[in-house]
């Protein structure tokens, strides 16, 4: 192999050696930025999964309020319904006496 042989080998080597260099630099940056928008998407889908919590939180918070006021209204009914069917039961005897006083005084 004759000197300019070789230099003109060494000359494509070098250069074949700058282009992977120049190549390995470009996906070396494009992964970065890759990475960064990964990591940005993973950060707000973080934040909406927080989000989603507190929100679930909330209604939580609010089916338990609901439940409460249902049974609360559920016996506040039922006392009700029992005073209703006491009252029932006293003009029923009301009504009796009054019958009694009425049919006693014909």
């Amino acid at each position: 192999m004759s000197n300019e042989d070789f230099e003109r080998h060494m000359a494509f080597m070098l250069e074949q050696q700058a282009r992977f260099d120049a190549n390995f630099a470009k996906e070396q940056a494009e992964q970065r930025e890759y990475n960064a928008q990964v990591n940005a998407r993973l950060d707000k889908t973080d934040r909406q999964i927080a989000q989603l919590v507190g929100f679930t939180g909330v209604l939580r918070d609010a089916l338990i309020g609901l439940t409460h006021h249902a049974e609360r209204h559920d016996r506040e009914m039922a006392d009700q319904v029992a005073r209703g069917k006491e009252t029932d039961a006293r003009l029923n005897a009301l009504m009796l006496v009054v019958e009694r006083h009425l049919s006693s005084h014909q």
